[in-house]
């Protein structure tokens, strides 16, 4: 199963939708506090799909509905992004966080595929 290549389908523009990567790099104010900016970036096309639209609760009780799983080639990917838990995915207009980020250079030529949400509050409409 490890030989399966799966870059055809991820590649096709058949299944594909183009993305923006965004990298966040740490870094400190002149507090000692952590602040993040935007780093490196690249346009990608991937295989997108939406979940079932289930309904997380959040400490602050708010609902952050309308995640996505994005995959694409690792060959793709700009240095560094998705080490960070501060990534991002622009799609359709809209950012989404990076919570999960898996590898599967296993397969073939690999790739790579991130569960994100959205960044903002949102109803879950894409």
């Amino acid at each position: 199963m490890a030989t399966l290549d799966v870059e055809r389908v991820i590649r096709s523009p058949l299944f594909t939708s183009p993305c923006r990567l965004i990298h966040f790099v740490e870094g400190l104010d002149k507090f000692g506090n952590p602040t993040w900016t935007e780093g490196e970036s690249a346009e990608v096309m991937a295989v997108i799909t939406a979940d079932t639209k289930t309904i997380a609760r959040l400490p602050e009780a708010l609902r952050r509905e309308g995640t996505i799983l994005v995959r694409f080639m690792i060959a793709d990917m700009p240095a560094g992004f998705g080490g960070s838990g501060n990534d991002e995915v622009e799609w359709r207009g809209k950012r989404f966080v990076v919570k999960d980020c898996a590898d599967y250079s296993q397969f073939g030529k690999g790739f790579l595929r991130l569960t994100c949400w959205p960044a903002e509050v949102s109803d879950g409409s894409y």
